[in-house]
């Protein structure tokens, strides 16, 4: 069985705590043929390719239908370049993980929207009054772009910072998202990792200073999932497999959902460390059923 895991360049990667280097080790050692490449070695000519790079270090070309599956694990933001790099992939003619139309389809941040009922109040809007009104009735906000990741680009807002929603929004040109800043933050943002429909594991990443909750800037603690946040994979869960996304993290603050990653979702390695699990052995045997 040959794999191709689409990523970032390695040599910028930490072996020690990246994702997408636990899955790729994990499945060569289940005796798996996995290639690795970035968003650029794929191109098109007659059939979908990838000068793809394998565990001894060694390029060449490969159709994308040799592989019986491809992983998508390019980190956002998402731009034109990952958004091609998707129309390429959907030509592939093999499964493809998360589905490219869905990476399409769902920016991480507006994904959330059918959900707004687990949710703070959320306002998306690149109107600069729309949004001060916003402020004005909230109070404290956090304003995201809407390709920000791990925390970045997120930044709180008061009703008097119209400077900062003119920056964000470009000048009322570029669509925001605003939501009522949730105290407990400081207290930990609850990463949720689902393989499938399914509950896989969860970290409390609690803020070593600030605000932005992240496993680069943050303490990972054991956590359980409470009834309501049951609730919410529950939901979640199956309308994302519906959409063929099949590994996702879910942030969820004071029990309510923020954002649902799907392009690059991380945790696993630091989840297994403190559950005493193998997290990557559990993905991989869930994938190679999935392919069967």
């Amino acid at each position: 069985m040959q794999w191709l895991v689409v990523l970032d360049p390695i040599e910028g990667l930490v072996s020690k705590t990246d994702t997408s280097l636990a899955i790729i080790r994990q499945a060569r050692e289940s005796g798996i043929d996995v290639d690795t490449a970035t968003i650029e070695d794929l191109f098109f000519e007659t059939h979908a390719a990838v000068l793809a790079t394998d565990a001894a270090g060694r390029k060449g070309a490969k159709a994308l239908q040799e592989y019986a599956l491809i992983l998508m694990r390019k980190e956002p933001p998402y731009d034109l370049a990952f958004h091609y790099a998707t129309q390429l992939l959907s030509l592939a003619g093999s499964l493809v993980v998360n589905s490219p139309s869905s990476l399409r389809d769902f920016n991480e941040k507006l994904i959330a929207l059918p959900f707004r009922k687990y949710m703070p109040s959320t306002l998306v809007s690149s109107n600069p009054q729309v949004i001060g009104d916003f402020v004005a009735r909230h109070g404290t906000c956090v304003i995201k772009s809407l390709d920000s990741f791990q925390g970045k680009s997120v930044q709180k807002i008061e009703p008097s910072d119209q400077a900062l929603v003119t920056s964000f929004t470009g000048g009322g040109k570029q669509p925001v998202m605003v939501q009522e800043f949730l105290e407990n933050v400081h207290k930990g943002d609850k990463r949720v990792m689902l393989l499938g429909d399914r509950f896989l594991g969860a970290a409390m990443r609690r803020p070593k200073k600030g605000y932005h909750a992240n496993f680069a800037n943050s303490d990972a603690l054991q956590t359980e999932l409470t009834p309501k946040e049951q609730q919410i994979i529950a939901e979640v869960g199956p309308w994302l497999l519906q959409h063929s996304i099949h590994f996702t993290g879910l942030d969820l603050i004071d029990e309510q959902l923020t954002e649902i990653n799907i392009t690059c979702p991380t945790g696993i390695v630091q989840i297994s460390a403190l559950e005493g699990r193998r997290l990557a052995e559990e993905i991989v045997d869930y994938f190679v059923k999935l392919v069967q």
